[in-house]
């Protein structure tokens, strides 16, 4: 049993013994020498999953059966799959041809090879464990298992086995059920052990169940035309190592006809994750403990529409930036290679540039693009409901937004490096990051949420528009409806206008965050409030966007921290005289080169040095060593200014 497995078993029994109503564990040996429970469950799964914060506890995620990954020999039922004959007919066990049925409570240890033929579990109100010991199943037109009627099912893989399962032709009906997967459950089903599965499906899903789908370890190998893995209820892993190659989604939970189900649970695992569709996905909430993930969705933002063929106003939109061979953050002092500087592009036309304060009309105003051309959904990991994000380590390359919630998402913990074709995260609602490390190496918006609030972390965003936006909306690809791009902007009535646009706003409250950014840097749409951390923006080199715009409705206020903001000066806004902290705003007049950008005081001390990555001509600094009334010069690319603070 791996390290990570262990803990959540180590979880689930110190969470259990507090428990009044819990079965005790007694001593039968299992086939490996662990002990496992002679009681087939707990009571774990009855109790309430959902917290009051809206998030999962591991601990009513899983049983200890569950967990555990093993099972006991003495009075297993063995079976040997043959061509010539399947031998372990017995009572529990009815054999048909080359089907094999199972019709009642137990264990029962498969081997051996079907070139066409199926293991059926119809057994009501049991519950069947299943090990897989070196099988090979095909079914050309349906299950290889299906488990038509039980109260749970577990497949377990012995320890060093190597099994797989296959379907290769269009599925075809055997009776009233729709079973479209390699493996089918009617019922609740987990998998479990440390052998080694792998699964075709040729033409419909990889593993689904109409109840919930758990697995808490092995390796799954899993090709399918469908979902590689679905639960109606929920999906929940608690280890294991995953490679899902779908052409629809890598990961599915869905359930239409309740809404506090059809999650997905993480606790832990390997994925390497290629999908058409989603690389995950969930109706209800994702929410995501610690692992390893690699996802590619919809062939990765290469693949996107939105940022590689969009022709949008306000500058940069449809340009691909890139950051300085080598360097994914900018170094303070020190001047980048010229050749290697991302260029900005043209001013748009004034006539199809939206005014301050006005909705854009029809044409101008962004579409959020979230299918492909097909209408398939291709973001990396996206939730109906809320998402939490609470460790692991992310590659994400998709073609729509990289992370995507139809609510609330927050980022507690985590390691994102995220390339998308639209938004790096994405949030209907409210975004909030307490911490760790996000990358967005190529988006059309990085951070977009209706509210935003950063408490810490250390990100990074290229962007070809805003780099962090409060805007929100729904889009066409979730499981709701199609909605505005922009939450309180979808009123012709100005006076609900201004009373909705209030719910949007941004705050920034610590952390170390660098933008580069082709449209504005950071975009409220509502007030903007910086109370704390280190904000290096390089904003547009155009007059179309600013490197900070709140609009003219709102405020923004720099109550402490560190900001320095590169960008033009056509469309430039400044910070509150409310402010409690000093800022100085200088227009320069003409644009400036990339390159350092050193503030001094009058003694030649240096207050800030930063080195631009593209041109500008106007720059906001703001630190707590800038005073009212002294005098500092801005050296910009061998030119120096002198301003005074007021």
């Amino acid at each position: 049993m791996s390290y990570r497995r262990k803990k959540l078993l180590a979880l689930f029994c110190a969470t259990a013994l507090s428990m009044t109503a819990v079965a005790g564990c007694t001593g039968a040996k299992s086939s490996t020498g662990n002990v496992v429970s002679s009681e087939t469950e707990t009571n774990a799964e009855e109790t309430s999953a959902q917290s009051e914060a809206g998030s999962y506890s591991s601990a009513d995620m899983f049983t200890e059966r569950d967990l555990a990954g093993t099972y006991e020999e003495s009075g297993a039922v063995y079976v040997t799959l043959s061509g010539d004959g399947i031998i372990g007919e017995t009572d529990g066990v009815a054999i048909n041809g080359q089907t094999v049925t199972i019709t009642a409570e137990g264990t029962y240890i498969f081997s051996g090879t079907l070139s066409e033929g199926q293991i059926v579990v119809d057994a009501d109100n049991a519950k069947v464990q299943i090990v897989f010991d070196n099988v090979d199943i095909t079914c050309a037109s349906s299950a290889a298992v299906y488990v038509k009627s039980a109260e749970k099912v577990f497949v377990t893989l012995a320890e060093g086995s190597q099994n797989t399962l296959r379907n290769t032709d269009e599925y075809v009906a055997i009776d009233d059920n729709n079973i479209d997967a390699v493996i089918f459950a009617k019922s609740d089903l987990t998998l479990n052990g440390t052998g080694s599965l792998t699964i075709v499906s040729a033409e419909g899903h990889g593993i689904v169940s109409k109840d919930d789908l758990k697995i808490t370890g092995g390796t799954y190998d899993i090709t399918a035309a469908g979902h590689a893995l679905s639960g109606k209820d929920s999906v929940r892993i608690a280890d294991g190592t995953f490679i899902l190659t779908a052409e629809k989604d890598g990961i599915h939970a869905e359930n239409a006809d309740d809404e506090e189900k059809g999650y997905i649970y993480i606790a832990d695992g390997d994925f390497a994750i290629t999908s058409d569709g989603d690389g995950m996905d969930a109706s209800n909430i994702v929410q995501i403990e610690d692992g390893t993930f690699d996802i590619t969705a919809g062939g990765g933002a290469a693949n996107s529409l939105k940022t590689h063929e969009s022709d949008m106003p306000g500058g940069g939109m449809s340009q691909n930036i890139e950051r300085p061979d080598g360097e994914s953050m900018p170094q303070m002092g020190e001047k980048p290679d010229e050749e290697s500087m991302s260029q900005m592009g043209e001013k748009p036309d004034e006539e199809s540039m939206p005014q301050m304060g006005e909705k854009p009309d029809g044409e101008n105003m962004p579409q959020d693009t979230t299918t492909d051309e097909s209408g398939t959904s291709t973001k990396g990991i996206k939730a109906g409901g809320g998402m939490y994000l609470n460790g692991g380590t992310y590659q994400i390359d998709s073609a729509d937004d990289s992370i995507h919630s139809n609510a609330n998402i927050t980022i507690a913990d985590g390691t994102y490096t995220l390339a998308t074709g639209d938004d790096g995260v994405h949030a209907d609602d409210a975004l909030i990051v307490n911490g760790d490390t996000i990358t967005v190496t190529e988006s059309y918006e990085g951070l977009e949420g209706l509210t935003v609030t950063i408490n810490d972390g250390t990100i990074d965003i290229t962007a070809s528009d805003d780099g962090i936006n409060t805007a929100g909306g729904t889009d066409q690809s979730g499981f709701g409806t199609f909605g505005d791009h922009f939450k309180g902007m979808d009123s012709a009535d100005d006076e609900t206008e201004e009373t909705t646009d209030k719910e949007m706003w941004m705050e920034l409250n610590g952390g170390y965050i660098h933008i580069l950014a082709g449209g504005d840097g950071v975009d409220s749409n509502g007030d903007l409030t910086i109370n704390g951390g280190e904000i290096y923006i390089d904003g547009p080199s155009d007059n179309g966007n600013s490197a900070i715009d709140y609009g003219d409705r709102s405020s923004a206020y720099v109550n402490g921290g560190m900001l320095v903001a590169i960008g033009s000066s056509g469309m430039a806004e400044g910070m509150s005289d409310s402010s409690k902290q000093e800022v100085l705003m200088v227009k320069l007049g003409e644009q400036m080169k990339a390159g350092d950008v050193v503030l001094t005081d009058s003694e030649g001390n240096v207050i800030v040095s930063y080195t631009a990555l593209k041109s500008y001509d106007c720059v906001i600094i703001s630190t707590a060593e800038v005073e009212s009334g002294a005098t500092y010069t801005l050296t910009t690319s061998g030119t120096t200014t002198e301003v005074t603070a007021e």
